[in-house]
Order: C-alpha cells, then sequence, then structure tokens
C-alpha cells in the first residue's frame, strides 16, 4: 500500500514548499517526501486521532500521490492503529487519519518557521528537533 489518493489541502501544499525552501540544502535528496513523512510522524505525535482539523485545511486540492510507501506505510499504519487502539483493516480510515496528522504536522512545523521571519534554517532544524 501507499498514499496515493490522499489529497492535501492546498495550503498545506503552499506550507510544504516553504519548508522545503529552508531545508533542501540539508536534506540529500527527495526533500518533498521527507518533510511529508516528517509531518505526518510531527502529527501523529503531537495530536490525538481525535484531534480537530481546521475548515481551511479539510479540502482536497493536492494529490501528493505515492510519496508515503512500502515500510514507512506500514510503519505509519501502525502507529495510526496504536493511537486508535483498535484493529482497522478498512484502509480509508487509515488514509483519513494520515490525511489529518499531516495537514496538522505541516501546520505544526509551518508555524516554526512563520514565528520568525529573520530565522536561519539551522535554528529552525533545532527548533524542530527540539518540539
Amino acid at each position: 500500500m501507499d498514499s496515493k489518493g490522499i489529497k492535501l489541502s492546498q495550503i498545506s501544499k503552499n506550507r510544504i514548499d516553504t519548508i522545503i525552501g529552508h531545508i533542501e540544502h540539508y536534506v540529500p535528496k527527495d526533500t518533498r517526501p521527507f518533510v511529508v513523512k516528517l509531518s505526518l510522524m510531527h502529527g501523529i505525535e503531537n495530536h490525538s486521532v481525535s484531534s480537530v482539523l481546521p475548515t481551511e485545511l479539510s479540502s482536497s486540492a493536492w494529490d501528493m500521490g505515492s510519496i508515503i510507501n512500502g515500510n514507512d506505510y506500514l510503519l505509519a499504519k501502525h502507529l495510526i492503529i496504536n493511537e486508535l487502539q483498535e484493529e482497522i483493516d478498512d484502509e480509508k480510515v487509515i488514509r483519513d487519519h494520515m490525511k489529518r496528522f499531516i495537514e496538522l504536522g505541516v501546520k505544526d512545523i509551518a508555524s516554526l518557521l512563520e514565528s520568525d521571519d529573520a530565522i536561519f534554517e539551522e535554528e529552525f532544524l533545532i527548533k524542530l528537533l527540539s518540539v
């Protein structure tokens, strides 16, 4: 399985592009998948399955494709099942939660950048890793 078919909001897509602009020199390759996976993990870590998605992030404007696949998808799926504390066989439920966690994670990471216009990439990375 993979993340094909999960559609993020245009706001999150723009935020991902902004984040990429700040860290592309520090990630050896495939910056976009790295940012999406980082956002997913950040969302799972810092939000619950009952976290409400803000209205502006509920649209489905950007199909992110198969960015999360293989073992990364399996790991995320099991982390979500662990958060739900029940066995889920329906991939749609997993994908809906995955979308929510990515959207919330992107929002949190972008807010680190927005909190200080003069932030340097090194400072951003330190803040990101310490959250």
